[in-house]
């Protein structure tokens, strides 16, 4: 919510300089497809993270056609795959019979800007294309593991969720049918990465994870313009 407070307050800062169409406010929301070692089922190096869903908002402005400036902000969500990691889990582990987990889900905020290029393709139809840079806020998933060992082990264990932030960078592209002057419905697909490090504490040591956080997103969603 902060994220989208903030990029409001810097619209109606623009919209006090310019009235004629150049200022563009996105909303859409959509798919997060999630890949690379985000996606990768690997006990020592994959998250097992799953199809989700985002929220976007982007303020952009057309400094000087085709050039523009943008602020995003994004919230993203993906479930962990929790079938697929207690089966490699059993995999791994000689002694251990069966496991149930239960697992949040990766959550990911990131606020960025950029610049973009507009071109027109037809009468109503234009492609916009930008590259943005900035900060994403990762939550790991708190996880809860009932396990069956042959013989004897633990109950129940629990992985506690781990925040980092980290810099990001994304790289977009929108379709926009213009709908009157005023507003146009867009298609959004983007490219996301940020690389997390995740600081764990135990009894005996601090560990550290690295995860590469990457995922696309396809949106639907409005644009107005000011």
């Amino acid at each position: 919510m902060k994220f989208y407070l903030c990029c409001l307050i810097i619209l109606f800062s623009f919209s006090a300089h310019s009235q004629t169409n150049n200022i563009y406010i996105d909303f859409s929301s959509g798919i997060s497809l999630p890949t690379g070692e985000y996606r990768n089922q690997n006990l020592d190096e994959g998250s097992f993270a799953e199809i989700g869903g985002n929220l976007t908002l982007n303020v952009s402005w057309l400094v000087k056609a085709p050039f523009g400036i943008r602020i995003s902000a994004i919230g993203n969500m993906n479930p962990v795959d929790v079938s697929s990691l207690g089966w490699y889990k059993v995999e791994a582990d000689p002694f251990l019979q069966d496991v149930n987990i239960r697992s949040d889900p990766f959550m990911a905020y990131s606020i960025t800007g950029g610049v973009f290029y507009e071109k027109r393709l037809l009468d109503k139809l234009n492609i916009l294309g930008g590259v943005n840079a900035g900060v994403m806020r990762v939550n790991t998933p708190y996880q809860l593991y009932k396990p069956q060992y042959f013989l004897y082990g633990p109950e129940y264990f629990e992985i506690t969720s781990a925040i980092d932030y980290a810099f990001s960078y994304q790289l977009s592209m929108e379709l926009e049918y213009k709908i009157r002057n005023s507003w146009s419905l867009i298609l959004h697909t983007s490219y996301h990465h940020a690389v997390a490090n995740f600081t764990f504490w135990t009894a005996n040591e601090v560990r550290i994870d690295k995860k590469p956080i990457s995922y696309f997103l396809g949106n639907l969603g409005f644009r107005l313009k000011l």
